[in-house]
C-alpha cells in the first residue's frame, strides 16, 4: 500500500504527514495486528504503542506514536493504559486527555500531577497567546469546578465555553478536546435534565456527525439512545443503541460494547422481557478483560432480581458494584436499601432504611431526575409496607412530580401505589373521602393507559369499578364492568370477563355488601401491576385550546390561544379562576385530574409564584406533562417579576419569551392571538 492512499480514523487526522513520512515502519507493525483480527481503530492504536516504545523509532515519530497511543486507548475506554505514557511536550490536548483518564480512574496522585503540570503551562501560554490561554484557562477551571462537585461554577463556565465553542480555534485546531468538553456538558443534560444544560446534547451530535469521529459517534448514539429509553420511546432508544454497537464492533470498543448490552438488558427489562435482560447482563459479565462497564452490568441484574422478588441475590449483585467501583452511586444505595428492607427482621429495614435515605441525599446533589423518582418510588413502597400510610402517599407524589419529567414507568406505578394507599388509609378511617381520592388516583392511570395503548386497562377499569360500588356511585360501577368484561373478552382474559360478570350480577341483584368490597384483592391486583413493564408509545397531543397563567394571588400574568378564536375576556378569565380556586385544594396532589369547563378539559398545574390553566379537549397525560414543564421553566425565567412592578417594555419582553417557550414546550406556531400581560 501507498502511504498517500492510507488514511487514519479522523481522530488522528492532525498525525497523518508524520505516519505517511514514516509510513514504511508504520505499516509493517499495523498489517501485524490487523492479521490478528482486530478493528482497523484498534490496529492503528496498537501499533503506535509499539512504535512508541521501539529505541529504532526517531524522536520526532516516536512522539506522534505516543499522542495517537494515549488518544486511541482514552477513546478505546483503557483509562489506565492512557496513564503510562508520558508526553514529551506541553501539549494541552495531550495533559488534558491524561487529566481526564486519571479522573475516571480515581488516580488522585497522579491528577494533582497532571494538574500541576497544566496550570504550569498555561500561564507561559499566557505570555504568547492570550486568546488560547483564555479558552483552555476556562475549560480547566469547568473541569476543576466538576472534580470539586462545585455545581453553579459548573454552570457558569458552561455558559462561557458555548460564547467560545464557535469564535475561538477550538473546534478547528482541537477538536477532539472540544467534542470531550461538548460530550461532557450533553451528559449533564441527558443525566440531570437541568434546563441549564439544555442544547448540549444536540450541539454534540452535530459536531460529532460533522467530524466524522466514531469514537465520538458511539458516544454520542449512547446518549441519544438513553434519552429516548427515559422518555419511554424504546423503539427510538433501540434503534440509536444499535447504531452505537455498530460502531463500537467497528472501533473495537470492548467497554462501550458491554455498556450498550446493559442498556440493551435495560430495554427488555422494561419491556419485561427479564429472563432475557438477565441472559444478556450475564453474558456480557463473562468476559474478563471488561472493567468500567462490569458496575452498570451488575446495577442493572440487582433491578431485575428486586423485580423478581429475589432480594439476596440482588444484594450480592450489589456488593460486587462496591468491589468494582470506588464510587458510592445513588442507584446503588437506593436499591441495596429497599432490598435489605425486604429481608426478615427489623435490623435489615433500620438499615436499609440507611441505605435507601443515603441514596435520596446523592440524588438530590446530582440532580438525576430519574434517581430521584426511583428513590422516593422505593421509600413509598416501603412506607407502604410498612403501613405508615401518609409518608407513602408523600413519597408517591413526589416520585410522580419527578417521574412525569424522567421516567415513564413511575408515572404508572406511583398513580397505582396513590390508590392502594390511600385504600389501605379507608379501611382505618371509613372515610369516603379516602376512597375518592384512591378511585382518582385510578382514574389517572386509566387515562394514561388509554392514551399510551397500555396493556393493564381492563385490569385497572375492574379496581376502578369495585371502588365505585363502595363509594355507592352503582351505576357508574356497572357501565365501567360491562366496559371492563368487554376488553378483557377481546384480551382473551376469561378470568377477568368471570370476575366482571360476578360483579354485574351482583348489582342487577342489588345483593351489594359495601364491607366486603374493599378487600385484598385489590392490592394483590395492584402488586401484580407493579411487576409489569410500561412503555410511553407517543406524544401526540389531544386539541389545546388556550394556556392562562395567573400568579400565585389570582392575577393573570400571561395568555395565548392555540386556535383563531375570541380572545379571553376578563369575564371568562374570571370565571376560569374561580373554577380553578374552588377546585384547586382537591386537584393539587392527584396528577391528572382536570376541571371540566364549558366543554373543555381545564388542566390545573401549580409551580413556583404561577398556577398554570391548560384548556384541552380531554385529560392528556401528554398534555400534562408539557404544561408541567412549562409551568417548571415559566417559574425560573419569571418568577422575579411578581415581586415588583414591571415597566410595560418589561411586559412586553415578557410576552416575547413566554411566546416563545410556548413554541418550544408545545411544538406549536403562533399563529394564535396572545394578549397582552
Amino acid at each position: 500500500m501507498k502511504a498517500e492512499s492510507f488514511e487514519l480514523p479522523n481522530e488522528f487526522s492532525k498525525y497523518e504527514v508524520l505516519i505517511q513520512e514514516d509510513f514504511e515502519n508504520f505499516y509493517s507493525v499495523y498489517q501485524k495486528y490487523q492479521y490478528q483480527n482486530n478493528t482497523f481503530f484498534q490496529s492503528v492504536v496498537y501499533a503506535c504503542d509499539d512504535l512508541a516504545n521501539s529505541n529504532k523509532t526517531l524522536e520526532k515519530y516516536r512522539t506522534a506514536y505516543t499522542e495517537i497511543s494515549l488518544l486511541g486507548y482514552f477513546l478505546l475506554s483503557q483509562y489506565k493504559q492512557v496513564l503510562t505514557f508520558m508526553t514529551r511536550n506541553n501539549s494541552f490536548e495531550i495533559n488534558y486527555f491524561r487529566f481526564k483518564a486519571a479522573m475516571i480512574t480515581g488516580e488522585r496522585g497522579i491528577i494533582s500531577a497532571i494538574l500541576a503540570n497544566i496550570m504550569t503551562a498555561l500561564v507561559e501560554l499566557k505570555k504568547k497567546d492570550p486568546e488560547t490561554h483564555k479558552v483552555f484557562f476556562t475549560i480547566m477551571s469547568l473541569e476543576i469546578a466538576a472534580m470539586n462537585s462545585d455545581v453553579d461554577s459548573v454552570k457558569k463556565y458552561a455558559v462561557k465555553i458555548r460564547e467560545m465553542l464557535f469564535n475561538t480555534v477550538l473546534i478547528q485546531d482541537y477538536p477532539l478536546v472540544a467534542l470531550q468538553i461538548v460530550s461532557d456538558l450533553a451528559y449533564r443534560e441527558f443525566r440531570t435534565g437541568d434546563e441549564s444544560y439544555e442544547g448540549w446534547l444536540e450541539i454534540y451530535k452535530e459536531l460529532a456527525e460533522a467530524l466524522s469521529m466514531d469514537s465520538k459517534r458511539l458516544d454520542c448514539y449512547t446518549m441519544l439512545g438513553g434519552l429516548y429509553r427515559f422518555k419511554g420511546f424504546l423503539d427510538e432508544a433501540s434503534e440509536y443503541y444499535n447504531k452505537a454497537f455498530e460502531i463500537a464492533e467497528k472501533v473495537g470498543n470492548k467497554e462501550f460494547k458491554a455498556s450498550l448490552i446493559s442498556n440493551m438488558a435495560d430495554l427488555e427489562h422494561t419491556l419485561g422481557n427479564l429472563e432475557k435482560a438477565l441472559l444478556l447482563c450475564n453474558n456480557a459479565l463473562k468476559d474478563p478483560e471488561l472493567s468500567q462497564s462490569k458496575p452498570n452490568l451488575y446495577i442493572n441484574k440487582a433491578e431485575i432480581l428486586i423485580k423478581q422478588e429475589k432480594y439476596s441475590e440482588a444484594i450480592t449483585n450489589l456488593k460486587m458494584v462496591e468491589k468494582l467501583s470506588n464510587r458510592s452511586t445513588p442507584i446503588v444505595n437506593i436499591l441495596y436499601g429497599y432490598a435489605l428492607t425486604k429481608l426478615p427482621g427489623k435490623e435489615y429495614l433500620h438499615e436499609g432504611m440507611k441505605y435507601l435515605e443515603k441514596g435520596g441525599h446523592l440524588s438530590e446533589q446530582s440532580k438525576n431526575h430519574r434517581w430521584i423518582a426511583t428513590y422516593y418510588y422505593y421509600m413509598g413502597r416501603t412506607y407502604l409496607d410498612n403501613y405508615d400510610l401518609s409518608s407513602s402517599i408523600n413519597a408517591f407524589e413526589k416520585c410522580y412530580d419527578y417521574a412525569i419529567r424522567s421516567e415513564f414507568q413511575y408515572v404508572v406505578l406511583s398513580q397505582l401505589f396513590l390508590a392502594e394507599s390511600y385504600l389501605h388509609r379507608y379501611k382505618i378511617s371509613q372515610s369516603d373521602n379516602d376512597l375518592t381520592y384512591s378511585e382518582r388516583y385510578l382514574a389517572n392511570v386509566i387515562t394514561i393507559c388509554q392514551e399510551q395503548e397500555l396493556p393493564i386497562l381492563a385490569d385497572v377499569l375492574y379496581l376502578k369499578g369495585q371502588l365505585l360500588i363502595a363509594l355507592g356511585e352503582f351505576a357508574d360501577a356497572y357501565s365501567v364492568f360491562r366496559q371492563t368484561k368487554e376488553i378483557a373478552l377481546q384480551n382473551d382474559n376469561s378470568l377477568l370477563a368471570i370476575s366482571c360478570e360476578k360483579n354485574i350480577e351482583m348489582l342487577d341483584s342489588d345483593s351489594i355488601d359495601k364491607s366486603t368490597l374493599i378487600t385484598t384483592e385489590i392490592t394483590e391486583v395492584i402488586k401484580i401491576l407493579s411487576k409489569q413493564s410500561y412503555v410511553k408509545k407517543t406524544e401526540k397531543l389531544p386539541d389545546i385550546y388556550f394556556l392562562n397563567i395567573f400568579t400565585d394571588d389570582g392575577i393573570s400574568f400571561y395568555s395565548h390561544l392555540f386556535r383563531d378564536q375570541t380572545p379571553i375576556n376578563d369575564v371568562l378569565l374570571s370565571a376560569i379562576l374561580t373554577a380553578v380556586k374552588t377546585m384547586s385544594n382537591e386537584l393539587f396532589g392527584t396528577g391528572l385530574r382536570g376541571i371540566d369547563f364549558e366543554g373543555k378539559t381545564l388542566l390545573v398545574e401549580g409551580f413556583g409564584n404561577f398556577v398554570g390553566v391548560l384548556a384541552c379537549e380531554r385529560d392528556s397525560f401528554n398534555a400534562r406533562t408539557k404544561l408541567f414543564n412549562f409551568m417548571k421553566r415559566f417559574n425560573e425565567k419569571f418568577a422575579e417579576h411578581t415581586l415588583v412592578q414591571v415597566s410595560q417594555e418589561t411586559k412586553k419582553d415578557i410576552k416575547k419569551q413566554a411566546d416563545l417557550l410556548v413554541e418550544i414546550i408545545f411544538e406549536k406556531s403562533l399563529k394564535g392571538i396572545v394578549t397582552a400581560i
